[in-house]
């Protein structure tokens, strides 16, 4: 079990957290990383905010005539 992740490892993982449950070693690896790295959660922020705005502009359309 590892728990130093790069960068590129951290993306990977922000973006399949979107779509799958995360294991808890993925998840413990991924909250060490952010500890330490600014710029990945930087894209977590950006990309909780564009799935956030993806939500709403789906709500938004469906209520649309």
């Amino acid at each position: 079990m590892r728990f130093q992740r790069s960068c590129r490892e951290v993306t990977r993982l922000v973006l399949e957290s979107q779509d799958r449950e995360l294991s808890l070693a993925d998840k413990l690896a991924l909250e060490i990383h952010w500890r330490v790295c600014d710029g990945c959660v930087r894209f977590k922020r950006q990309t909780d905010f564009m799935r956030d705005a993806m939500k709403r502009w789906r709500k938004y359309e469906d209520t649309e005539p």
